[in-house]
């Protein structure tokens, strides 16, 4: 691996080299064995000389399909973006739909200004939990491709088709003239229990700490709650991946 390449890979915890580069970084065995499972686009692994004597990662290099290049485990460290890395990691080409295609599909989760790539991680593993078919993601959205979102995705990455927007309320609109019902995740609203959403359909979740925009709150047909104990003051709201999950159980269960 020339130094040039290296560099290019250590720059890929950043959005702009990643946007540039049209590429990012997997790391760990679990993250890019799924990748290496579902077909990912992948570019090449990168593997430490230690990582390398293990059983389970030596087949997963066998399976991997692409260029693998060992390096010493001090260049691994190098490369990776979590303080202890098992060593391996794999480059995978950014794929992002045209978000004037997302009306081909039944459901839509559409990610209205979430910063943090954490919980734009987590959505993503639990939307292709529930088999959500793709993710929107409009302006102030953390990237898909942010190395901690990659790893709280789990895998489900792979499993849900991604697009993002500079103009939400004129995608979701798109949506809506093609037959969506359009529905946003609010602390008011219909109770999530009673909420038996039509297809196709679309769920936006807000940002925890500013909720809806409200460019994009004009567009919904109606808001879903996740009611709480009354009495509890302390919590005043669910994190927004928790509350996620239980919208998409009662999403789907109208499937």
């Amino acid at each position: 691996m020339t130094n040039r390449r290296r560099k290019e890979i250590a720059s890929l915890v950043h959005r702009k080299y990643r946007e540039r580069l049209g590429q990012f970084c997997v790391e760990g065995v679990r993250s890019v064995e799924a990748a290496v499972a579902a077909g990912a686009p992948l570019v090449e692994l990168v593997v430490g000389e230690a990582a390398r004597a293990d059983d389970r990662v030596r087949a997963l290099l066998e399976q991997a399909g692409v260029p693998v290049h060992v390096l010493p485990d001090r260049e691994v460290a190098r490369l990776s973006d979590v303080q202890a890395s098992q060593g391996v990691l794999a480059v995978a080409r950014t794929v992002l739909v045209p978000e004037t295609t997302l009306h081909t599909h039944r459901t839509v989760l559409v990610l209205d200004g979430l910063q943090d790539p954490g919980n734009v991680g987590t959505n993503l593993r639990t939307a292709a939990w529930f088999g959500v078919e793709a993710v929107l993601a409009g302006p102030g959205t953390a990237d898909f491709f942010n190395p901690k979102a990659v790893r709280a995705a789990m895998g489900g990455l792979w499993d849900v088709r991604l697009a993002r927007t500079a103009d939400l309320p004129a995608a979701l609109e798109r949506l809506r003239r093609a037959g969506f019902a359009l529905y946003g995740a609010d602390l008011d609203g219909i109770e999530v229990h009673a909420w038996t959403p039509p297809f196709p359909s679309a769920l936006v979740l807000g940002s925890e700490a500013h909720g809806l925009t409200p460019g994009v709150a004009a567009c919904l047909d109606a808001r879903v709650t996740v009611p709480g104990h009354t009495a509890r003051r302390g919590a005043e709201s669910l994190n927004v991946a928790v509350a996620a999950g239980i919208l998409m159980a009662q999403w789907f269960k109208s499937s």
